[in-house]
């Protein structure tokens, strides 16, 4: 494929985009009561043909779960509470989501029409030179494949805890078996060392808070059954002591104690790792840091990313670990 066929590619996947927006604002206008709005309304206000509209609605319905519904022959509406309020934002608030956006869309490996939508309605609000970095931002994910099955199963469990209402899921375990079960979603946590992002939910047939990997949940349906979020439950809390998303609610929490070379002392001190962290500085320039994380797992990828310039001093079975680790891996290259 050549340069012109990736850039009319390009076109059309940001003109179909463009015009998937146009369709949603229209009903979110005008078809927000009993009466819908005409799909010939629709055709004339965006310039298409009647046949274009009823695949755009399908579309919407289908790759980002928007909630329209048949009002009458002809005639669509949109559930209005599916769509937040207008946020009147500054030029830095603005930027700031677009920054939050930005790094969900270096963690994608698919195209996400969810994000590329955001990232459409931030570009609005902010500068133009700013706007044109979002709009290629945009073209790049697109560009990516797509995977429709994992945008409804993330809308669905999103609405779920959004508006109270229990999620029916078949979730694959790292074994591979799956299991259904109905869960009350209590919060979404991206997880930025896996790229992956994970549901805390209660899992009604454990009677427990579990851990779900949105990625791994292969259905999910949104059930009209309420639920509430006990005023007990702090997901600060829950994960203050995660290194990554483990949390002490499963696993026991432990001191890690790191000495760092010289080399990158400086380096280490520049960016708070975790919440925990205490840093002493020695007088040969090393630095020691610790740490109360939830098990030992999470942490030794991180400890073997500084290769040879930290050593695990406690505890034992994490020395012993990141140990093997590293005469593994000499072994591999010898």
């Amino acid at each position: 494929m050549d340069d012109d066929e990736d850039l009319t590619g390009s076109a059309r996947k940001r003109d179909r985009l463009a015009r998937l927006l146009a369709v949603a604002s229209i009903l979110y206008a005008k078809g927000s009561t009993e009466q819908g709005v005409p799909v010939s309304e629709i055709a004339r206000l965006t310039n298409m043909n009647v046949r274009t509209v009823y695949r755009d609605l399908r579309a919407l319905e289908d790759e980002l779960a928007v909630p329209i519904y048949q009002a009458g022959r002809g005639r669509y509406g949109i559930e209005r509470k599916f769509f937040l309020p207008p946020l009147h934002l500054s030029v830095p608030e603005a930027i700031v989501l677009f920054l939050a956006a930005r790094l969900i869309a270096r963690w994608s490996d698919e195209a996400d029409q969810v994000v590329i939508s955001t990232f459409t309605k931030i570009a609005s609000e902010l500068p133009q030179p700013i706007a044109r970095h979002v709009t290629a931002t945009m073209l790049a994910v697109g560009a990516q494949g797509a995977n429709e099955r994992f945008t409804a199963i993330f809308n669905n469990v999103a609405r779920g805890w959004a508006e109270g209402r229990v999620v029916d899921i078949v979730y694959e375990g790292t074994n591979g078996e799956t299991r259904q079960t109905r869960v009350q979603p209590y919060a979404l946590e991206p997880y930025a060392e896996g790229r992956s992002i994970y549901l805390i939910a209660f899992d009604e047939s454990v009677g427990a808070l579990r851990t779900f990997k949105v990625e791994r949940i292969r259905q999910a349906i949104l059930t009209l059954d309420p639920y509430e979020i006990p005023e007990s439950f702090d997901p600060d809390q829950f994960f203050a002591h995660s290194w990554g998303i483990w949390s002490a609610d499963g696993t026991a929490v432990v001191d890690v104690r790191l000495r760092f070379d010289k080399a990158v002392a400086r380096r280490v001190r520049e960016t708070v790792w975790h919440r925990s962290q205490v840093l002493t500085d020695l007088p040969d320039g090393r630095l020691e840091m610790t740490v109360r994380v939830a098990g030992i797992v999470e942490i030794r990828p991180w400890i073997l990313s500084w290769g040879d310039q930290v050593e695990v001093l406690e505890p034992a079975d994490l020395r012993d670990a990141v140990s093997a680790a590293v005469r593994g891996a000499a072994a591999r290259y010898r």
